[in-house]
Formats: structure tokens, sequence, C-alpha cells
């Protein structure tokens, strides 16, 4: 599961699955949608923000076991610290709904958009009490989301194509990021397609490499974690079907809070 920190938790495609016609709606109105998934980001960060100082119970997903009241250095979590769990990215898909539909009635005070505004308001205030209630996920050892590779090619023994391309970061203990956005390339005849990456965090021990000639249908090339700032090249041999992307970190803990009330 992607991090809260690595990206906007939802996207446009999220928000038309429950308003189809919202991209013409939002281009009508003058609307940017990315700028709203971006509030909507802030605004859900800081009510979590908050959230964390409130006492509530821990899950220990490892051990299996519950604690009421929690210890203090677990009690509290940093943003970046927190898994992308369905209640909250159900939160920020309502979240930037409402704040479009706000935006959308407060503009002309058309009272059309009303209805819609208080409907995703309160489907907002219902997804972040189920994630309240469920547990924020936390990880212990946050490993962000890599940056796009960069992409060019060697000499090689294959014929022109176009490759795309994502990478994870794996650490220690062998837990692997969310995958980075993928890079596209077309390389030329007699060429190899080669892969890099940009500067790792520092948790991060090892990467990993995963192509297609396909958008979406990316699989691992390496079949044990590459050491940091080694290129990888497509062999000889060429790809293989390895395991597909993953989603990355899951929670290691889950962190509940005390239902109060909300404002919107």
């Amino acid at each position: 599961m992607a991090l809260f920190t690595d990206e906007y938790v939802s996207d446009v495609s999220d928000l038309i699955g429950y308003e189809t016609n919202l991209p013409e709606v939002a281009a009508a109105e003058g609307i940017d949608l990315s700028a709203k998934l971006k509030l909507a980001h802030i605004e859900v960060g800081a009510q979590l923000q908050a959230a964390s100082t409130r006492p509530g119970s821990i899950y220990h997903g490892q051990a299996g076991v519950w604690n009421s009241g929690g210890d203090a250095n677990l009690s509290r979590f940093d943003l970046e610290k927190v898994v992308v769990t369905p209640p909250l990215k159900l939160w920020h898909t309502f979240q930037t709904l409402a704040i479009v539909y706000r935006d959308l009635y407060n503009r002309k005070v058309n009272d059309k958009y009303l209805p819609k505004w208080n409907e995703y308001k309160e489907l907002a205030r219902w997804a972040a009490d189920l994630l309240y209630q469920t547990g924020i996920g936390v990880t212990w050892n946050p490993l962000p989301r890599p940056e796009a590779p960069t992409l060019d090619w060697v000499s090689g023994p294959h014929p022109s194509g176009t490759h795309f391309a994502a990478i994870t970061w794996n650490d220690a203990a062998g837990e692997e990021s969310a995958g980075s956005i993928e890079g596209a390339i077309s390389v030329p005849d007699a060429s190899a397609l080669r892969v890099t990456h940009l500067t790792p965090p520092a948790i991060a021990t090892n990467w990993n490499v995963y192509v297609g000639a396909v958008s979406g249908e990316l699989t691992r090339q390496n079949p044990l974690p590459l050491p940091l700032f080694t290129p990888w090249v497509l062999p000889p041999s060429g790809l293989v079907q390895g395991s597909p992307l993953g989603e990355g970190q899951k929670p290691q803990m889950f962190r509940t809070v005390p239902r109060f009330l909300q404002r919107g």
C-alpha cells in the first residue's frame, strides 16, 4: 500500500467513479480537479495529525494484540508513517468531492450543487469515523515511493521496441515500497534498455526493477534485490515474467481514535 505522503491518496478516476460527468462539469465551471485533490490531501492530513494526539487503542499487527491507552511512543504518529487503507482512500475521495461541490455552490450560490455538497460532506464524515474506528494504518519504517526511474539504452542484442518501467525500494527487513510512476521509452534496434534510479531514501538498502511491453503490466526483472546505484540493463535473454508490481508496505499497527464530531 502507498504511504499517505507518497502522493494524493485518490485521483480523478476515483472521483469519476462517483460522479461520471464531473470532468465536464469542472471544465464548464473552471474547477481544477487536481487542485481540489491537493486541497483535500492537506485537509485530511491536518485532521490525521490532530487525531494522532488523541488517546486511543493500538493494534499490533505482528503480535496480534490490542493495547488500550497505548505506549506513549506509539500513540503519536507522523503523517510520513501513515499507510493508505481503504477507509482513508474513501475519506480523501469524498473530501475532494465535497470541496468541489462546495466551490461550485459558493461561486454562484447555485442551489443545484447544495445537495451534492451536503451528501459528500456527510460521506467524508462517515469515512473518517470508519477510519478512526477500524484504525489508522501505520508502519514503523516508511519507505517513500521512488521518483520515476531514468531510462535510456546501451548497445545490445535486442530489436527496437517500447518499454515501460517502474522501480521500488527495499529496506533491510525486506519490505518493499510502492512502485514509482511508470517511465516509458522507445529504444532503437541493436540496443538494450538501461534503468537507473535517483537518490534513494536513507532507509533503502536495495532496489527492484519492473518492466513490461504494455503500460500497467509490469513484472519484476531482478530475482534478487539490486545493489543501490547499480544500473539494471536488459540481459540478452530478454524480459522475464516475474511477480507483478505490488501495492507497497502494509500497516504494522492500527491506531484507533475515539469518535468525535467533525465540522465540514
